[in-house]
């Protein structure tokens, strides 16, 4: 646990917001969206160490928080909708905890409504399908039983970006001011979209170097953009079958 906690990062518009929050007379507020932002993230944590995989830091902002992990791509997507509905999971469990001490009386009703309120918010927020929230990672995770692996990311790419218009744009109407969250969605949609080659390779690179989990042979492929994360091919090069770890080896590198 110690370790654990250690990865924990408060970033530095955190510490600004507890300062006025604390003269605003709102501490008690921001203490349980932190309450809950911290459960979510610990929801995660907790599924990612059960599938062994590696946390770098989790990185506590405002509004939210955010883990980074690193991971092959070629992950069991089952792992990877687990995990994205990970930190949800935890916040229901949390629902659980403070409705039984409402219930008990051990905490004042309006602490119980403060905290309903917050936790079904983020809830929501956190299952609007934009990069980086739980919503595109659910989403890319689901489209990678249906389509290429490529595809996945492309689609995930132009929801995000439909998703976050629609947001601003409900948010404009209803005079809610998230600038703040705004550039930061932008932020990372541009981070992911200037990644979209690299992580490419790094999708290609993976299937040479290591064996996967794979549910299906599919025979004569013809082109490396149709490749799924748990389908392993043959391609039909100058009149013979390639496995593909010749073939992206022939054709990349």
């Amino acid at each position: 646990m110690k370790n654990i906690l250690s990865k924990f990062q408060i970033d530095f518009w955190t510490y600004i917001l507890l300062f006025f929050a604390l003269f605003a007379g709102y501490i008690k507020v921001v203490f349980i969206i932190f309450l809950i932002v911290f459960i979510h993230e610990l929801g995660h944590i907790f599924f990612l160490m059960l599938f062994h995989i590696s946390i770098e830091k989790v990185k506590i902002y405002p509004f939210g928080g955010l883990t980074v992990i690193n991971k092959r791509l070629h992950e069991r997507i089952y792992k990877d909708i687990i995990v994205g509905f990970g930190g949800i999971i935890f916040q229901l469990c949390l629902y659980v905890i403070v409705f039984f001490l409402f219930k008990n009386g051990l905490i004042l009703e309006s602490t119980y409504l403060i905290f309903v309120k917050y936790n079904q918010l983020l809830i929501l927020f956190n299952l609007l399908p934009i990069v980086p929230l739980d919503g595109s990672k659910i989403l890319n995770a689901f489209l990678n039983f249906f389509v290429s692996f490529k595809m996945s990311y492309f689609v995930t790419i132009l929801v995000s970006v439909g998703t976050l218009i629609c947001f601003i744009i409900f948010n404009f109407i209803f005079r809610i001011n998230d600038l703040v969250i705004y550039l930061f969605f932008l932020f990372q949609l541009i981070q992911v979209i200037k990644e979209f080659k690299l992580v490419m390779n790094k999708f290609y690179l993976e299937r040479v170097l290591y064996n996967h989990y794979y549910n299906r042979i599919i025979n004569k492929c013809s082109d490396l953009d149709r490749l799924r994360i748990d389908k392993y091919y043959y391609f039909f090069d100058n009149r013979r079958y390639v496995n593909e770890k010749d073939y992206i080896r022939k054709r990349l590198f």
